[in-house]
């Protein structure tokens, strides 16, 4: 357990991994949404300063939405990676990666439940929009909150957040990775 990796790396490692992911959001989604923003924009508009001003309006809008979706999107492809390899970029640049408890290399399985657990929040409210079953936003509201205050047991001496405990997974430095 003393090789564990801490609070400060971890969160070291996610700090990087949004801001990869906000500026993949904002270059991929931005020009496409303003552009489709704008068109729609236009289209809209009857006259030449009308359709300036259409343009400019629906440039915005598109431009905003078309980030949040990007982010959705990237976001989910992004952190999904952790689901299979174990490290996100953030924790690749930091040398620090997802294992098993006992400190091996977690099997896929393990990597899959604990990105699930992790983002149960994401998950269940896309489903509840999808299926239309709203309680299920609802239970994805409190185990969002639950995998919140968990990460804060990061600071316990085992050095595992609570979707960790669930997952029998902990995260450790690269190079001290066995194999399983």
């Amino acid at each position: 357990m003393e090789n564990r990796i801490g609070f400060g790396s971890r969160l070291g490692a996610c700090v990087i991994d949004f801001v990869l992911v906000c500026i993949i959001a904002f270059v991929a989604g931005g020009p496409i949404g303003a552009m489709l923003g704008a068109g729609v924009g236009a289209s809209m508009s009857h006259g030449d300063a009308d359709a300036t001003k259409g343009m400019a309006m629906g440039g915005f809008i598109g431009l905003l939405i078309g980030i949040v979706v990007a982010a959705a999107v990237v976001g989910t492809i992004y952190f999904l990676i952790e689901g299979f390899t174990g490290w996100t970029f953030g924790k690749l640049i930091l040398g620090i990666q997802v294992g098993s408890q006992d400190g091996t290399r977690a099997s896929t399985g393990q990597l899959l439940g604990r990105y699930a657990l992790k983002n149960c929040n994401f998950i269940l409210s896309l489903l509840a929009a999808v299926t239309g079953i709203s309680i299920l936003k609802t239970f994805g509201f409190f185990g969002g909150i639950a995998i919140f205050i968990g990460c804060f047991f990061v600071l316990g001496a085992a050095k595992q957040a609570f979707h960790d405990m669930i997952a029998k997974t902990a995260v450790y430095k690269r190079t001290e990775l066995q194999a399983a």
